[in-house]
């Protein structure tokens, strides 16, 4: 199993765009001014160990005794500010899930499928070019049109049921009518097939 490597903690920039050092993080309640509404921080995602406000920035990341560090609040939304070494505001945002209702819902469903091990076959069916590149991998022919169009040899049913096949090629109609006793011939193309019912 293979795992990408990235930066595992936030990392915030001061109003120059440069790594955030000596500045200090609030978290408070959505909504509110979170140096006058703060929640409680926590360091662990057990909620366990408490983090005292405000968050200590160096380098641009979150510290806590010199060590970067993640933090957790208990809540899916919370306000947040961030102030640079002079005390002065780099950013304050009052909902940090803005936009979450762009987002897809959790779902069991879903979560369930994206779970599951993915095969070479799967993944062809999903990276298929078209709907023709699909049916081809997957071994299903073409529907026949719902009007015209054209079928070339037997045709293989696959339940019960009949069907017209003609060995001449030059038959091309595959008409079958049933009528009453003594009605007049309704056929008008070769290959037409008249039933006509017993007195």
């Amino acid at each position: 199993m293979t795992a990408r490597v990235g930066n595992p903690f936030p990392f915030f920039l001061d109003r120059s765009g440069l790594p955030l050092d000596g500045g200090s993080i609030y978290v408070g309640t959505a909504g509110d001014d979170p140096e006058i509404s703060p929640v409680t921080v926590y360091l662990d995602s057990a909620l366990s160990i408490v983090a005292p406000q405000p968050l200590q920035v160096v380098g641009g990341l979150i510290c806590n005794d010199g060590n970067p560090t993640a933090f957790y609040v208990s809540g899916s939304n919370y306000s947040m500010r961030v102030r640079d070494a002079d005390g002065a505001e780099v950013f304050y945002v009052a909902s940090a899930v803005v936009g979450a209702d762009d987002y897809q819902p959790l779902d069991a469903d879903l979560t369930a499928i994206a779970a599951l091990a993915t095969t070479p076959y799967g993944r062809a069916i999903l990276t298929a070019a078209s709907a023709a590149a699909a049916r081809s991998y997957l071994g299903i022919v073409d529907s026949l049109p719902l009007t015209g169009g054209t079928v070339s040899g037997n045709v293989v049913r696959s339940s019960a049921g009949p069907h017209l096949y003609h060995t001449d090629n030059s038959y091309v109609s595959g008409r079958v009518f049933v009528t009453a006793n003594g009605a007049a011939d309704p056929t008008s193309q070769v290959g037409d097939v008249w039933l006509e019912l017993s007195a």
